[in-house]
């Protein structure tokens, strides 16, 4: 008799067990489904939100990481997902809608046109630079600062351009423009060469915007996703445990 009560304990002990891995397994799909769906809102909220760039850079911005790590995890009872970005206070900004203000006498610093890398439209608002301030503030005698003609509270941080000329047969009347490391323009046709004349008279090209302030218009709605987040759960785990039920 012992030994059939033992018996009916250990497989009651082992359905259990498989009872509370299943469980385990279905919480941990409905928070790792609940959390790429959270993501892909915000991502969707970002590239809706007016944005230059499409709203690519803050929307990729947007990252996941899901407790415990898929097929390395003990099992849990307690999964967690957590969406995070990359640029918080970007997001913090336009999700506000408040003004950012530099601090002290700083400014902030928005690269201009002539600063996208290699020149390629919309590439400074993905956040590659041709010259980065740094770089400006190294730059010591080339780099300086003057005051816009359009409007008297932006600053324009701007280095002086040189002239070089093409080494080869090919490009020895080609009129190339550098300011600081960077090349910034190309006058391999009459148009571009007579724009290249006109900016090498100019003897500058503003490579940052500076200003003391700007105003940030509300683009994003965090707090409804978050919101939105628990019902999201709920759903997931009641069809991850249908799902389960008609596997079983």
């Amino acid at each position: 008799m012992p030994v059939g009560v033992n018996t009916l304990r250990l497989s009651m002990r082992a359905a259990m067990e498989e009872e509370i891995v299943a469980i385990a397994a279905v919480l941990r799909r409905a928070v790792a489904r609940t959390g790429r769906q959270v993501q892909q809102e915000l991502r969707a909220q970002a590239r809706a939100g007016g944005f230059k760039d499409g709203g690519r850079a803050i929307a990729n911005a947007w990252r996941l990481r899901t407790y415990p790590a898929e097929g390395t995890a003990p099992r849990t009872w307690r999964p967690a997902a957590l969406v995070y970005s990359n640029a918080p206070d970007i997001a913090d900004a336009f999700d506000k809608g408040v003004p950012i203000v530099a601090k002290g006498k700083r400014w902030l610093a928005f690269p201009t046109g002539w600063n996208a890398i290699r020149g390629r439209r919309g590439a400074s608002s993905r956040g590659g630079l041709r010259v980065t301030p740094e770089q400006m503030m190294a730059a010591k005698g080339d780099a300086f600062v003057i005051r816009s003609k359009s409007n008297p509270a932006v600053r324009l941080w701007c280095l002086r351009v040189r002239e070089v000329r093409g080494l080869s047969r090919r490009g020895r009347n080609r009129i190339r423009l550098w300011a600081g490391p960077a090349e910034v323009m190309t006058g391999n046709r009459k148009g571009r060469q007579q724009a290249a004349s006109d900016l090498l008279v100019q003897g500058f090209v503003p490579m940052f915007l500076l200003v003391k302030s700007v105003s940030v218009r509300k683009r994003l709605d965090i707090g409804a996703v978050r919101a939105r987040a628990a019902g999201l759960l709920a759903s997931n785990v009641a069809a991850e445990l249908r799902r389960g039920s008609a596997g079983g």
